[in-house]
């Protein structure tokens, strides 16, 4: 079998009319196959017989007639429609956009993103541009995470002990004022964003109790401080702007985190005092009353009841997936897998960068952010006909027909990061890997998978089901392609034998290789027999728990790309991975051009 990369082709509500919003514009047709997230009705030409759409939350119906575009829909709906638009004006250059009617709705009520900030601060206007991508992939929750362990990052002007230096653990003094607060909490308004501040108590509040001195927080003076605080957090914003507050309840194991009921209770009142909505994790304390549960680990429901919920479970959580894994995330993770209609309103990215930082940017880039953006738009708009645990981090062989979900998502995906996001500042690590064929053998030779179409693969993943390639190989594997080339070419190339989680991931995988080593285990790579030299890591052999030393080079997407030659003609790719005890069981190989920030596919390869 033979495979060549291409790149992308160019790569209930009242309605009211909207007056038309942008002039004729260049377009060609292809761009309507290249929305994200996929619109649920798509008509080329523009039928004489009309009908209204659909009378829900955020509907609307986009009409271009003559390069025209002209909006019908709620408000929310309309900017929406705007949205849809503003991609066809990129994605469609240079020709005349096609006459066309889109009718698209959301499936699930809430769509959005968690930024930590409580572990490592974030500047405000890196919070801005997230916020901005949100807006324009149809995403409208900014779930904001302001206290942790390492500090609490929102200024209290009724309690300012809380801002104290000696109260931090991390980037001590960094903080978010009230002023700055209210400046996002607008900013995110405007683009149709609704801000979910969470103030996370009992549990995470070291940097609480080193402020204020209360070692317990059983000790009624917390119960009284932190429902002061509540009430300061709702006085910055009114209820129809920021309508739900979380309290976190998740994690509360340690000594000076075990409360009563009734502080739970009395926190829950203030929320609601206030005239805002409840919402805590799950698993996590119990919350009283109809508050929103956040799911966020494991493989079965954890609420317990019939109580709404938002999902952020698996591989939501992007801290624990590489750049290359979300497709199979995106096409096959399912948001909401439980309960009634009613019950599902929708899903959360969760960005969790528990180890310490370098430089702010170094979230966003070793956590895909914008990759995950764009890619997770489709499941969390039109959700996904079934939920395929088998294939979180697996793609499907090439001759299954799920796998064309996959190859059209990633086709999307492309030509948003050529077109859409041309110029853009931010990385966005992701290249092509659909087009790839592996085999995988044993030690033995024995043949345990072919044609794998991934860059990133998985012989085992500590997500459920363990193994992600059954019956589940118990020794070393071997994974080999072969690459054609029209002439010898010097390139790079993402090569990764460690998947190291931004959340303490190398506590879990310690030490972490040294020198000379692609990994502790032992792996190796070769082109045409000749062994790549693994990089010369900044922190090698680092054992215990080093989340305090910063990430730099450990994995493939946030280092620069290896130097490979590929001579004219057929190349044989090798990747020998021993058994990994680790949390996961991990070989990344693809060619690129450009940096890792901002990756290309090499052309002129053909794989077999």
């Amino acid at each position: 079998m033979q495979t060549k990369y291409l790149p992308s082709r160019g790569a209930g509500i009242g309605f009211a009319a909207l007056a038309v919003f942008a002039s004729a514009l260049s377009c060609h047709a292809d761009c309507l196959d290249e929305l994200m997230p996929r619109p649920m009705e798509i008509v080329r030409g523009v039928p004489s017989d009309l009908m209204p759409p659909a009378q829900r939350p955020g509907a609307y119906r986009l009409v271009v007639r003559n390069g025209r575009p002209s909006a019908t829909g709620d408000e929310e709906g309309v900017r929406y429609a705007k949205a849809t638009f503003a991609q066809l004006r990129k994605l469609a250059a240079p020709d005349a956009v096609p006459d066309c009617v889109i009718t698209d709705w959301p499936r699930f009520k809430y769509r959005g993103l968690m930024l930590d900030c409580g572990r490592n601060y974030q500047r405000v206007d890196s919070i801005k541009d997230v916020i901005s991508a949100l807006a324009a992939y149809k995403y409208n929750v900014f779930h904001w995470h302001l206290t942790d362990n390492y500090g609490w990052r929102l200024e209290s002007k009724k309690h300012p002990e809380l801002q104290k230096r000696e109260a931090f653990s991390r980037q001590p003094g960094k903080f978010y004022t009230q002023a700055e607060f209210k400046e996002v909490v607008a900013f995110a308004r405007e683009r149709g964003v609704t801000v979910i501040p969470e103030l996370d108590m009992p549990g995470h509040t070291l940097a609480f109790r080193k402020a204020t001195g209360i070692a317990d927080l059983a000790d009624d003076r917390a119960r009284i401080i932190l429902g002061e605080l509540i009430d300061e957090l709702c006085s910055l914003a009114p209820s129809e702007t920021m309508p739900i507050v979380h309290l976190g309840t998740d994690e509360a194991r340690e000594k000076g985190e075990k409360v009563p009921q009734s502080h739970l209770d009395y926190w829950a009142s203030r929320v609601l005092a206030n005239g805002r909505k409840l919402m805590g994790w799950s698993p996590g304390l119990r919350l009283p009353g109809q508050s929103i549960k956040h799911l966020w680990m494991g493989a079965r429901d954890p609420r317990g009841d019939s109580t709404p919920y938002i999902d952020s479970q698996n591989s939501f959580y992007i801290n624990h997936v590489d750049p290359e894994e979300l497709l199979s995330v995106a096409a096959y993770q399912q948001p909401c897998r439980w309960g009634s209609e009613e019950e599902k309103l929708g899903a959360i990215i969760g960005v969790w960068h528990d180890d310490a930082i370098a430089d702010t940017e170094d979230v966003v880039r070793m956590n895909a952010v914008y990759p995950a953006i764009v890619m997770l738009s489709d499941s969390f708009w039109r959700g996904r006909e079934k939920d395929e645990p088998a294939l979180y981090a697996r793609l499907p062989s090439p001759d299954d027909p799920r796998f064309e979900l996959a190859a059209d998502l990633e086709r999307r995906t492309l030509a948003q990061r050529d077109k859409v996001l041309k110029g853009f500042r931010h990385p966005f690590p992701y290249v092509a890997q659909t087009h790839m064929r592996w085999r995988m053998t044993d030690a033995s030779g024995k043949v345990l998978a072919t044609d794998i179409p991934q860059a990133t693969i998985y012989p085992r993943h500590f997500w459920f089901p363990a193994s992600a390639y059954a019956p589940g190989p118990n020794g070393t594997v071997v994974l080999e392609t072969t690459i054609s080339s029209e002439r010898d070419i010097d390139c790079g190339a993402w090569i990764g034998m460690t998947g190291f989680s931004r959340s303490d991931g190398r506590s879990r995988d310690a030490p972490t290789p040294r020198l000379g080593q692609w990994n502790k285990h032992g792996a190796t790579i070769e082109i045409n027999g000749v062994a790549i030299p693994p990089p010369k890591w900044t922190h090698p052999g680092v054992g215990g728990n080093p989340k305090e030393i910063p990430l730099v080079d450990e994995d493939y997407w946030y280092r620069p790309p290896a130097k490979i030659h590929l001579k004219r003609g057929a190349n044989h790719i090798k990747l020998t991975l021993p058994k990994n005890g680790g949390w996961k069981w991990i070989g990344t190989f693809t060619p690129v051009s450009g940096t890792s920030d901002h990756p290309r596919e090499v052309p002129g390869l053909t794989y077999e």
